[in-house]
């Protein structure tokens, strides 16, 4: 009998368990979702918006390297800061006093390799590699980390991370003429 009513027991006491940690399962994939919910998670369109933002940057530099124009992603009244350097407040100021004294030395494409890539909401850091043979024959190469805020599909802030000693180094050997 003993044997009998301590296998009754088990049998009892594995069903209660089963149970009762489906029921605890169950109820914490509940509390887990309305927790996020309650917690402010992420906006429905997050995803979305960040997904269109990776992609519009992507497609950017796969342009600049097919020989078209990277900067076509800039809106007209950009703020594109070089850290530790100047700070340019619209895409044509930036593109004639800050990237053609580098464009402009330059016989190939600057061909730009995305390392790494983030996104979070509006904003995209973009880490990558840029080289380019400069009008001299000599190698250009240069490591660069953006971080862009976008609007509309269009940078509107940028705080640029590069190498300013390869820069001056280019910019310094070749003299436009």
């Amino acid at each position: 009998m003993a044997d009998s009513t301590s296998h009754q027991g088990r049998r009892v006491f594995m069903t209660a368990a089963v149970a009762g940690g489906l029921t605890i399962l169950s109820g914490s994939a509940t509390a887990s979702a309305a927790s996020r919910e309650a917690a402010g998670g992420p906006p429905p369109d997050r995803l979305t918006r960040e997904g269109r933002n990776k992609a519009a940057v992507i497609r950017a530099f796969e342009r600049q390297n097919a020989g078209g124009d990277l900067y076509e992603i800039l809106h007209d009244d950009v703020e594109w800061k070089i850290v530790n350097g100047r700070t340019y407040t619209s895409k044509a100021e930036f593109l004639t006093e800050g990237s053609a004294p580098v464009l402009d030395r330059l016989a190939s494409v600057l061909v730009m390799t995305i390392r790494d890539l983030w996104t979070e909401g509006d904003t995209v850091v973009v880490r990558f590699d840029g080289r380019a043979t400069a009008v001299d024959g000599v190698e250009y190469r240069n490591e660069y980390c953006w971080v862009w805020q976008l609007r509309g599909g269009r940078v509107v802030r940028c705080h640029a991370f590069l190498d300013m000693i390869a820069v001056r180094e280019l910019v310094e050997r070749i003299e436009l003429n």
